[in-house]
């Protein structure tokens, strides 16, 4: 089995055939903020106050080398954009699920977004690459993934950042799924997908000049 890399899409392939394209964790986002914004207040207009984290993730994404729009994509998954509901309670800033473990288990709390948003970003990059964090670690659980670089494309995370990984009462087993392209990490990429569809202004206007718009807009 090979492996080539294309602008964050992870191919893997035998000598034989093409088995399958992927997503890479690592690498440049490729969702704009305008895009990420309108996705998910298309999903929830009422998140407002979320859609203002966008540039966090865009831009400790890009510092750890992960793709910021896939963590953000997972926080939509992770909390039903936004909406919450589960174990994770919105004053937790974790938008993630870490050490979420189900039957009311809250996980873990973080003092502000930015740190919430930056745990998650380093816990992608313990699973995704073998490189060291460029920041001081805040994800407690960072030490705990068994093996750095278990997963370097996103539909590898289900059975391991989310256990099973699979709605149980659909499929048998964690395999089944993800052939129907119906696991945790498929629901991730299904939305990064769906984001990349929004049509974004390439252009914005300022007293009647017209300027190029700064596609991630992070700074």
């Amino acid at each position: 089995m090979k492996v080539l890399k294309y602008v964050g899409v992870v191919i893997l392939f035998s000598i034989h055939s093409i088995s399958e394209a992927k997503v890479s964790i690592m690498g440049k986002a490729v969702c704009t903020r305008e895009q990420m914004e309108r996705y998910l207040l298309s999903k929830n207009p009422k998140a407002s106050k979320y859609a203002s984290y966008i540039p966090i993730y865009l831009r400790e994404g890009e510092k750890e080398g992960v793709r910021g729009d896939i963590a953000f994509t997972q926080s939509l998954v992770e909390t039903g954009f936004f909406r919450f509901g589960g174990d994770v309670k919105p004053q937790q800033n974790n938008f993630s699920g870490l050490g979420t473990i189900g039957h009311g288990q809250q996980g873990y709390y973080f003092k502000t977004p930015l740190e919430g948003i930056r745990a998650q970003i380093q816990h992608l990059k313990a699973y995704g690459s073998k490189q060291p964090l460029r920041q001081p670690c805040v994800d407690p659980r960072f030490q705990n993934v068994l093996k750095r670089g278990c997963a370097l494309c996103v539909e590898d995370l289900g059975g391991l950042w989310a256990y099973p990984g699979y709605e149980k009462k659909k499929y048998k087993s964690l395999k089944l799924a993800k052939r129907a392209h119906d696991s945790y990490g498929d629901h991730i990429v299904n939305h990064w997908h769906a984001v990349q569809k929004i049509k974004a202004s390439k252009k914005f206007s300022f007293f009647g000049i017209s300027y190029d718009r700064n596609p991630h807009n992070i700074r």
